[in-house]
């Protein structure tokens, strides 16, 4: 799936279709070719470098937001999910992507768009990509691996105060079991801040309210 007929590259929204139609149910056509596209396609891998600037291994293989680009976190826990809901769970794709989310931890916890260092000098998390590969790791490795980045959620969750950071961050706590005990308390003064910052859009208010609903808030 491609954002529009001027952009057939960009094919981020792939792995968000296909996780609308498994909770829409039916649609296995699309469903089929959806997972195959992302089974079939990555991002652009070349081998590691350890004398190079970046410090994350280049060669395991994740997804990008745009075809012929690096993979980077997002799109690739996004694919996770949904593969995983298609029944992927043990393909090499799922497993690579796997590898990937956790190469790209940062070694003080959490995670980034996806780089850890850059000449040598670590780079700093965010709430968003923490939450969002959190819950893609579910069921793939150990807490005690990302107790860093659980760690992280927990120390910075209420200093961004944004639907997708907060909403994804609520959504990675909760996989792991880890809600926040002031969850609600986060996500009505994420909403009462459209006073000041004016309304937000859909697609970041789909995501705080099944963040409210999945970790017993409110919206």
């Amino acid at each position: 799936m491609v954002v529009s007929d001027h952009a057939p590259g960009a094919v981020w929204p792939t792995p968000l279709a296909l996780m609308a139609w498994q909770l829409e149910g039916g649609y296995r056509e699309e469903r089929d070719r959806a997972a195959r596209f992302l089974l079939e396609h990555s991002g652009s891998h070349f081998p590691f470098d350890p004398n190079g600037p970046v410090g994350h291994d280049t060669s395991i293989r994740g997804w990008p937001w745009v075809l012929g680009s690096h993979s980077w976190i997002i799109p690739t826990s996004l694919a996770v999910i949904a593969l995983d809901g298609e029944g992927y769970r043990d393909h090499e794709r799922v497993r690579e992507g796997v590898r990937m989310i956790m190469n790209r931890q940062l070694a003080s916890g959490g995670w980034n768009y996806g780089n850890t260092t850059v000449f040598g000098r670590e780079l700093r998390p965010q709430l968003e990509a923490t939450g969002m590969a959190l819950a893609a790791l579910k069921g793939y490795t150990e807490a005690r691996s990302v107790a860093g980045s659980l760690a992280y959620l927990r120390a910075d969750l209420a200093e961004v105060l944004t639907p997708l950071s907060v909403g994804w961050a609520l959504l990675g706590g909760v996989a792991w079991g880890q809600p926040p005990p002031d969850a609600a308390k986060l996500i009505d003064e994420t909403l009462e801040l459209q006073r000041v910052r004016g309304p937000y859009d859909t697609g970041a208010l789909a995501v705080l309210i099944t963040a409210a609903a999945t970790a017993g808030g409110r919206s």
